[in-house]
C-alpha cells in the first residue's frame, strides 16, 4: 500500500528558515508519508541536496504577475500540484497564509492544511494574518530556545499546538571537524570562526559582517569562513584572503560546524536552533527588520541567560568589540557549557506525528461562510483591476502596490530534452518564459519560469501551460 503524499509549502521568506523546517519535518514524515515540495523561494533547489522532488512558484515579489492576479496564479498553482502529486494534506511554513493558498484550500475539501506558524512576533508587526487560523485543520508552532522572552502577538494564543525546537540537526550527523574543514577549504589546525548574517535582502549585512570579519583577523592565529546566501542581496569582503574562504552555495551548513570555533551570525530561528545545538560559541548580531520574526528580543534573550553574545547591527564598535570577546578560550568553554544544557531539538518529529495523526482521521467540513467571503474580496479586487486598486489603497492612505499592471508579454521556451534551451531574438517587450524542471533557472533567471515538478505527467504539463496563458500574455514568436 502507497503512502499518502503530504505537500510542504513554504513562504519565499528571505533565507532558508522555512525551508530548513519542512525538510526537517519531510525526514521525519518518511515512515508515514511522501513527502513533497512546494515553494516561493528561489531557494528551493536545496531540497534536491536531500534528494527531494518539488516545484517553484513565483512570488508576488518576483514581479512577473500583475498584483491583482497573483493570487488567482498561486490559487491554481498550489491546486494543480496537489491533484498531479494526489497530496492528502499540505503544510504551510510562513508567517502570511495568502489568499491564494486559502482560495485552494477552498477548492480542496478533502485535503487536510496545516499551518506551521512560528512563534516571536515583533512588536508593531501586522497580525490580521492571525485571523486565518480558523481555517486550518491544524496550527503549529515550533518550539524556541528563548521561548520564554516572547512577548509578541502569538506567545499568549491557545489555537496552536506547540512543538519542541525544529531543526535539521534532529537527523543530520556533523562531519568530523578535519573531514568538514577539508570540504571547504578551511585548515582544520587553525581557530576557525563562521560568519553567517543571512542574505542581506531585508537589511545591511555588508557593514557589520566587515566589522565582525576584521575583528576576527586581529589575532594571526585565526581564520574565518564567511557565508554567502544562495539568494544573497550583497557580498561581505574578504579583508584578508589568505585567512578568509567564502562559503556560497553550501548547504546544509548545519553538517560543518564542527569545523568552527566561534560564530557571528544573524538571528534568525534556523541560525540560532543549529549553532546553539551544536555548541558553537556564537555572537548574534540580529537583523533589526526582519519582517515579523523579532530577532532582537529572541538573541537578547539567549544572551541575557548566557547562551550567547549579542551586539546591536547599528553600534560597529560593540559588534569589534564582542567579537573579539570570541577569541578568549575561557569565554568560548563557558558558552560551550551552557549550549549543552539546553534541550535537545525534536521539533520535526512531533509535528510529523501531528500531521500523521491528521491524515488517519477524515477531513473534516469546511465552514463555506469565511470562504464565500474570502471569494468576494477576490474576485472584487480583480474586477477593480489595477487602477481601481490605486484609487482605493490612495484613499486609504496606503503605498501603491509595485509590480506590471498588465500580463507580461513572453513567448514560452520549453526545455529540450530536459535541458535548458538556447537563447535567442526576440521582439521588443517580449520576455523568454522558461517551462522547466530545471531549478537552475529558477535561482538564475531573471525572466519568468514556471517550474516543473520533476517526471510530471503530460496532463500536467497541459494544465500548466494552460494555467500560463491564462496568467501571461503568451505570443508565438518566429512563427
Amino acid at each position: 500500500m502507497s503512502k499518502p503524499v503530504v505537500v510542504l509549502a513554504t513562504s519565499n521568506g528571505t533565507g532558508l528558515g522555512h525551508l530548513s523546517r519542512q525538510l526537517a519535518v519531510g525526514h521525519a514524515l518518511r515512515d508515514d508519508a511522501e513527502p513533497v515540495y512546494f515553494s516561493l523561494s528561489r531557494a528551493v533547489g536545496v531540497i534536491r541536496h536531500q534528494g527531494q522532488r518539488g516545484e517553484y512558484a513565483p512570488s508576488r515579489e518576483r514581479g512577473w504577475i500583475p498584483t491583482h492576479l497573483w493570487h488567482h496564479y498561486l490559487r491554481d498553482r498550489l491546486t494543480a500540484f496537489v491533484a498531479e502529486t494526489k497530496a492528502e494534506a499540505v503544510v504551510f511554513d510562513g508567517v502570511v497564509p495568502y489568499e491564494g493558498l486559502l482560495l485552494a484550500r477552498a477548492r480542496l475539501p478533502g485535503v487536510r492544511f496545516v499551518w506551521m506558524r512560528r512563534g516571536f512576533w515583533r512588536p508593531g508587526a501586522r497580525t490580521a494574518p492571525l485571523a486565518a487560523a480558523p481555517l486550518f485543520d491544524l496550527v503549529l508552532e515550533p518550539g524556541d530556545f528563548a521561548a520564554a522572552g516572547d512577548n509578541g502577538a502569538t506567545a499568549h494564543r491557545t489555537d496552536a499546538v506547540r512543538l519542541s525546537p525544529i531543526t535539521q540537526l534532529e537527523y543530520l550527523d556533523l562531519l568530523p571537524r578535519e573531514e568538514a574543514a577539508a570540504e571547504l577549504g578551511l585548515d582544520p589546525g587553525r581557530p576557525t570562526a563562521l560568519v553567517t548574517l543571512s542574505s542581506g535582502v531585508l537589511n545591511d549585512v555588508v557593514t557589520p559582517g566587515a566589522a565582525a570579519v576584521t575583528a576576527l583577523l586581529e589575532d594571526p592565529d585565526w581564520q574565518v569562513a564567511v557565508v554567502r546566501s544562495h539568494i544573497a542581496a550583497g557580498r561581505i569582503p574578504l579583508s584578508d584572503e589568505s585567512r578568509c574562504v567564502e562559503l556560497a552555495g553550501v548547504y546544509p551548513l548545519a553538517r560543518y560546524l564542527a569545523a568552527f570555533d566561534a560564530a557571528v551570525a544573524a538571528g534568525g530561528y534556523n541560525s540560532v536552533h543549529e549553532l546553539l545545538t551544536a555548541g558553537v560559541p556564537t555572537l548574534f548580531v540580529p537583523n533589526p527588520t526582519s519582517g515579523t520574526d523579532d530577532q532582537p528580543a529572541r538573541t537578547r534573550w539567549l544572551a541575557d541567560q548566557g547562551f550567547a553574545r549579542h551586539a546591536d547591527a547599528s553600534d560597529l564598535d560593540d559588534v569589534r568589540r564582542q567579537a573579539r570577546a570570541l577569541h578568549d578560550e575561557h569565554e568560548r568553554e563557558r558558552l560551550r557549557k551552557a549550549c549543552a544544557e539546553l534541550p535537545k531539538p525534536g521539533g520535526s518529529r512531533e509535528a510529523a506525528e501531528q500531521v500523521a495523526r491528521l491524515l488517519r482521521n477524515a477531513p473534516r467540513p469546511l465552514d463555506p461562510a469565511p470562504y464565500r467571503r474570502l471569494r468576494a474580496k477576490s474576485a472584487m479586487v480583480r474586477v477593480l483591476g489595477p487602477k481601481g486598486m490605486a484609487v482605493a489603497r490612495k484613499a486609504l492612505r496606503k503605498p501603491p502596490t509595485a509590480g506590471p499592471t498588465a500580463p507580461l508579454a513572453v513567448t514560452v521556451v520549453p526545455d529540450a530534452d530536459g535541458e535548458p534551451a538556447a537563447p535567442r531574438a526576440l521582439p521588443d517587450g517580449v520576455r523568454p518564459l522558461h517551462l522547466t524542471e530545471d531549478f537552475g533557472q529558477v535561482q538564475h533567471s531573471a525572466d519568468p519560469v514556471e517550474h516543473l515538478i520533476t517526471g510530471a505527467s503530460d496532463d500536467y504539463r497541459k494544465r500548466r501551460e494552460t494555467i500560463l496563458r491564462q496568467y501571461y500574455d503568451v505570443r508565438a514568436v518566429g512563427a
